[in-house]
């Protein structure tokens, strides 16, 4: 009878791909639940402009204090800052679009404009790799996309085209970016990486924002929280989505990030009781399945 060996330990890379899926999930679910709490802050009197600059700026400080903390040195060389400018500016114009697309056009369209970037990311790295992405995964990134129309039942009528570009503006840049970042920026410190693009899209926020809108504070107890919410859960998540790219790769990342509007739905029955529709139930169960597609695909592949 043959004695079996030890079970082989975990290696290396497997740990950090499953560190990875960690980031993006726990990025995606403090997204999801940052888009219920806005409400509150909304309702109080703020908005999404002001909002956003703010958040940039405590990106700055919470990435920042990490890597001193943790003995990380901020400089970078003059190639890798000039691609942070590019990231930064597009981070930028991507938290100003997708919130102010809002204004001219319903918040489901909006978020259904924004989440074009998932399938953009997949044909921007097939187009890279020159490769075909495969049926499969070609399937998992539609059928999330199609859970996504369902789930935030957009209808036909006519669209504020300011509202469409702003929207569909900020779900191309977030393709761009996720996908610059997996190419360019592969190997290097993404927390470094981050608080450089989260300075320069503070420093374009903060000039563009008293130019185009103004800041608005909110005007009660309840907005102060509910801002504060906004900014501490986006804040906080969007170092860990991009901290997950280099980890788990950035079509991986971005269909993960699909749960934002699951998470938010939920969220927003939590909180506020408003109760998920069937067809709400339905396009979450397509985004889940989706995702569960994508890992089969890429365990094949």
């Amino acid at each position: 009878m043959a004695i079996s060996g030890p079970k082989a330990e975990p290696t290396v890379e497997a740990n950090d791909r499953l560190v990875g899926f960690a980031l993006a999930f726990a990025a995606s679910i403090g997204l999801g639940l940052a888009v219920a709490v806005a409400r509150i802050a909304f309702e109080g009197g703020t908005d999404g402009q002001s909002v956003a600059t703010v958040r940039a700026w405590f990106v700055v400080a919470v990435v920042g204090a990490w890597c001193l903390a943790s003995g990380r040195s901020l400089r970078v060389g003059r190639t890798t800052w000039l691609h942070c400018l590019g990231l930064g500016s597009l981070l930028a114009y991507m938290f100003f679009g997708n919130i102010g697309a809002v204004k001219y056009i319903p918040v489901g369209v909006a978020a259904l404009l924004f989440f074009v970037y998932p399938p953009l990311v997949a044909v921007f790295t097939a187009i890279l790799d020159r490769r075909w992405p495969g049926l499969l995964r070609i399937v998992a990134f539609l059928v999330a996309f199609g859970g996504l129309a369902v789930m935030l039942g957009v209808g036909h009528g006519h669209l504020n085209p300011i509202g469409l570009a702003l929207g569909l503006g900020a779900g191309v840049a977030c393709g761009f970016q996720v996908t610059w970042i997996s190419r360019v920026m592969k190997g290097r410190d993404s927390l470094v990486i981050m608080f450089h693009m989260a300075v320069v899209a503070a420093v374009v926020l903060s000039v563009a924002t008293p130019l185009l809108t103004g800041y608005t504070l909110p005007v009660t107890t309840l907005g102060w929280i509910g801002a504060a919410g906004v900014v501490l859960l986006q804040g906080c998540s969007i170092p860990l989505y991009f901290a997950s790219i280099p980890r788990i790769g950035a079509e991986t990342s971005a269909i993960i990030n699909n749960l934002q509007p699951v998470t938010s739905i939920v969220a927003a029955y939590l909180l506020f009781g408003e109760a998920m529709t069937q067809s709400q139930v339905a396009g979450g169960g397509m985004v889940i399945g989706g995702i569960l597609l994508l890992q089969l695909a890429g365990r094949k592949g």
